[in-house]
């Protein structure tokens, strides 16, 4: 799956703009999306799988802005038109 789940990230430092260029590091960002049912956690849809692969092994586990991110692979296959920001 090319979507993966973000979990841990502060929500009065990050955004929108700050998760794209955590993420566009390891591979092209298609869509960002918080979820609004569970604070503090986002999707992001990447290209392929390749840049999932490798967000999940640099990130994963590793603090930021003092929380510790756990990312793994997301159950959806994609994020929906509509429920995503613009990037």
């Amino acid at each position: 799956s090319p979507v993966l789940m973000v979990y841990g990230l502060d929500q009065g430092k990050m955004n929108c703009d700050r998760v794209f260029n955590v993420f566009c590091l390891y591979g092209n960002v298609e869509k960002v999306k918080f979820m609004k049912s569970k604070p503090g956690a986002a999707m992001v849809e990447m290209a392929d799988g390749y840049a999932v692969d490798r967000a999940i092994t640099h990130l994963n586990n590793n603090f930021m802005f003092g929380q510790k991110l756990n990312v793994c692979v997301s159950k959806q296959h994609a994020i929906m038109p509509g429920q995503s920001y613009g990037l």
